[in-house]
């Protein structure tokens, strides 16, 4: 039977390149190490690395075990997680807008107790990167995240509009000075998406990596910018900023993000009921 110390040690070895950095990681000797990782090579059958110079790669046998692995690590720790802490406690990715505007209004007015111990800010796709290695539990994302491991369903919805400082409301939109969030993020993908058909392929003047820069840029006079009202609603209450071309605002949907081999737990029934979806 596979034992989860030969799969900690394979996962180990995929990180570092060779038993010996593997067994450091682990907590193991380069002796007991290499054992483990023999003994999982002898019990499938199949080689799992191929052995390029000095250094351990992955072959494709590894390749299809390495998923698996990583969940039934997961799960474990799960498990260990219920008894040592008394309940499980739980990790949520969100993407920019919500992790920093939608998700702290949020946990703010819900009068109940905190249901995650972190949460992790990136764009939508480093969040689905990190789901699919299990190193956070549930995600919360802005854009779409095409992988068959990850299960996408609707959460909430979000208005974005373009905004401006004043001199900008009698200009061609396609001509003024527009300011966008990097690639990947779920921002940027739903503006091309959604903005491209009505005014053409955009070319943005200036790339910045969070919705609060570009803010700020806006605020500043530099350009336009399409973003979250959640962004930009104290902005547009004091008249700082204006709404340009308000029949092209967008509606997106937001998600929520699991991964498919790992179940629901107690925590993340906690983390909805205090954060519940809504149409």
């Amino acid at each position: 039977m596979l034992s989860l110390r030969q799969l900690e040690v394979f996962l180990a070895v995929i990180e570092t390149g060779s038993t010996t950095r593997a067994a450091d990681a682990v907590a193991l000797s380069q002796s007991a190490a290499s054992n483990a990782l023999s003994e999982l090579e002898s019990r499938l059958g199949q080689k799992l690395f191929d052995r390029v110079g000095k250094r351990l790669v992955l072959n494709a046998s590894g390749r299809a075990l390495q998923p698996r692995a990583r969940a039934l690590l997961v799960q474990a720790r799960d498990a260990e997680a219920l008894f040592t802490t008394g309940s499980s406690q739980l990790k949520v990715g969100a993407s920019t807008t919500i992790g920093n505007y939608l998700l702290p209004r949020l946990l703010g007015a819900s009068g109940h107790a905190l249901p995650c111990e972190r949460v992790e800010i990136a764009n939508t796709d480093e969040i689905a990167e990190r789901m699919l290695r299990f190193e956070l539990d549930l995600g919360l994302i802005e854009g779409r995240a095409l992988h068959p491991d990850l299960v996408m369903t609707p959460w909430r919805q979000d208005e974005m509009v373009i905004v401006a400082a004043s001199g900008y409301e009698n200009s061609r939109l396609e001509e003024l000075p527009w300011i966008m969030r990097e690639r990947g993020s779920g921002t940027r993908s739903v503006v091309e998406q959604e903005l491209f058909e009505a005014l053409g392929a955009l070319q943005p003047v200036l790339e910045l990596g969070s919705s609060e820069a570009i803010h700020n840029a806006v605020r500043a006079g530099v350009g336009v910018s399409c973003l979250s009202r959640h962004v930009v609603q104290q902005s547009l209450q004091s008249g700082e900023l204006q709404v340009l071309a308000p029949e092209l605002s967008i509606r997106r949907q937001l998600y929520l993000l699991r991964h498919r081999q790992r179940p629901d737990t107690d925590a993340v029934a906690r983390f909805l009921e205090c954060c519940p979806a809504q149409d």
